[in-house]
């Protein structure tokens, strides 16, 4: 979609936004409905519409989600246990759907939706449980909660990521809804469905360990403080109870199987050392400029002011904050848009939007004057935005996606079934060669190569930065190493190796390339599909097992 055409309908679907609560603001429900759905139309047009992004890297979970659904368990080839997914529960769902033959791409695209609109209604949750407190504080407006969703709506990461397979819309849904469960635990008696859903968070990414741990601590800091002590004990025990219970019986599985404390990604791609700090703290920082946090923080830390809002506050600021310091500690992320600060937009976006609405009632300006400061305040957040939606690499990665599965469905069908097949970019192409084993040349899938030390190990593209040269050449001995996507024109030896003799970006990719041993024992072969040339590398002693229609002779 070009660009004008996403900034006028989108500019469209905000005023009949903001028109239909104006109209309907005598009939709060209805206000509140318009809101709702303006901000789920408005996140559809932005999100598939616009972007239509899927990840590569949502094609690993799909993989070990087929596998478990056709019965080979978790698993990412056929033999040996890997836990290259940093997601259980999305990926046990997906196997779930898959065991009823629905596809995958779909399915977590549809999950994804559902997902993002649960988190709505959570962000909505806990907008009623203020609105209903504060009355004539400025946040019973449905105009708050219109901000808050449609903001949320335009904001690229979550258009981007939130429709890319990947596991953090459910993350996301999760978060938001632990945290108005625990809130509305806090003011009745009731059983604490907060605990199973934020264990379910920390099922979804190992990082929901940090919201169980903020939320228990406050569960324990109201036994000391409660009046009725005996209650909020009660309920602290089964808090925690839950957690022993429906995590460690999780966690002790998971160990048992995989034999690691963390998942093989987290050994692949991050380690606890100042390089990884610094990168991460990075990370948070443009982020921060680009997502408005510091102005959120802002905007929570005003409703510190009003003494029943004043838990919430500290618990939103205190979740929020500890979850983006895990960001830090772990390095951030290479991915553009945001992807792990996303899960904690809507709690930030709420609390601090509601802050400043509650300063300009206090600032006892008329209407008009309001809607002045909000509209300018809005429209700079916005244009902030604007420079992050024209990404001219986008077409190229939804180009790359095709080109992966379509020569992962011609290796599905045309090696045979003991090819092991080697690849950097390895998600589409190894879901559309489900039947064929892979090897994962950056290690999120290996756990030698994840655990392989690298030097310089922090300092490069995150998550493209272990290698083992000796191990997949002396050991794994893959019959086809792919190392590049499609390419114009048929590439001899001389050509891909000139291509890549200067160095890129993917150092791991660059040391097995330029290792002698490699074109002693791989040859290059060239294969066209619908107009498009796959070069990749065959070791020499089975150049004779493969043939296939668009593949040249060796």
């Amino acid at each position: 979609m070009p660009f004008p055409l996403f900034v006028f309908g989108s500019s469209a679907i905000v005023v009949s936004t903001i028109a239909a609560i104006l109209l309907l603001s005598r009939w709060r429900l209805a206000a509140v409905a318009s809101a709702l759905v303006g901000a789920t139309v408005l996140l559809v047009f932005h999100g598939p519409i616009f972007f239509d992004y899927y990840a590569d890297d949502a094609y690993i979970t799909l993989r070990y989600s087929q596998h478990l659904a056709d019965g080979l368990g978790p698993n990412w080839n056929s033999v040996g246990r890997v836990e290259g997914y940093t997601s259980f529960l999305w990926m046990a769902v997906l196997a779930g759907i898959g065991k009823l033959g629905f596809d995958l791409v779909d399915a977590s695209r549809v999950l994804s939706f559902f997902a993002l609109v649960a988190t709505f209604f959570a962000v909505y949750g806990i907008w009623k449980l203020w609105s209903d407190e504060e009355k004539g504080s400025g946040l019973e407006t449905p105009l708050l909660l219109a901000a808050v969703l449609l903001g949320l709506a335009l904001t690229d990461a979550l258009a981007y990521w939130g429709f890319s397979g990947m596991e953090t819309p459910l993350f996301m849904a999760l978060l938001t809804g632990g945290a108005y469960l625990y809130l509305r635990e806090r003011r009745s008696v009731g059983f604490p469905w907060s605990a199973v859903v934020f264990i379910a968070a920390a099922m979804t990414r190992p990082e929901g360990l940090i919201a169980v741990a903020v939320t228990g601590g406050f569960v324990l800091a109201e036994v000391v403080q409660a009046t009725d002590r005996q209650r909020v004990l009660r309920r602290a025990a089964v808090w925690g109870g839950l957690f022993l219970l429906l995590y460690g019986s999780y966690f002790l599985w998971r160990y048992s199987y995989y034999d690691y404390l963390l998942p093989n990604t987290a050994y692949a791609k991050t380690e606890l050392s100042r390089t990884f700090l610094n990168r991460g703290f990075g990370y948070i920082t443009t982020a921060g400029i680009k997502y408005h946090l510091p102005a959120m923080f802002a905007g929570m830390a005003i409703l510190l002011s009003r003494p029943r809002l004043r838990r919430d506050a500290a618990y939103i600021i205190a979740l929020t904050a500890f979850l983006l310091a895990g960001v830090a500690f772990e390095g951030g992320n290479d991915f553009g848009y945001g992807r792990f600060i996303i899960p904690v937009l809507p709690l930030l976006f709420l609390g601090g939007l509601a802050g400043f609405a509650m300063l300009l009632k206090r600032s006892a300006l008329q209407p008009m004057q309001v809607a002045l400061v909000a509209s300018v305040g809005l429209g700079l957040a916005g244009l902030s935005l604007l420079p992050h939606f024209l990404n001219p690499f986008l077409p190229r990665e939804r180009e790359a996606r095709e080109e992966r599965s379509l020569i992962g469905a011609w290796l599905n069908e045309h090696t045979p079934p003991d090819f092991t097949i080697a690849a950097y970019a390895i998600g589409a192409i190894s879901y559309h060669a489900i039947d064929r084993d892979f090897l994962d040349l950056l290690g999120l899938n290996d756990v030698t190569i994840a655990h392989t030390d690298v030097p310089d190990f922090g300092r490069g593209l995150a998550g493209h930065e272990k290698y083992n040269v000796d191990y997949v050449l002396n050991e794994v001995r893959p019959e086809i190493i792919i190392t590049n996507d499609a390419a114009a024109q048929p590439f001899g030896e001389e050509l891909l190796r000139r291509k890549f003799a200067e160095g890129t970006p993917v150092r791991a990719r660059d040391e097995l390339l330029n290792d002698p041993r490699l074109w002693e024992r791989y040859q290059v072969r060239s294969l066209n599909i619908d107009g498009r040339w796959f070069n990749f590398l065959q070791r020499r002693d089975t150049v004779a097992e493969l043939q296939g229609p668009g593949l040249l002779p060796p």
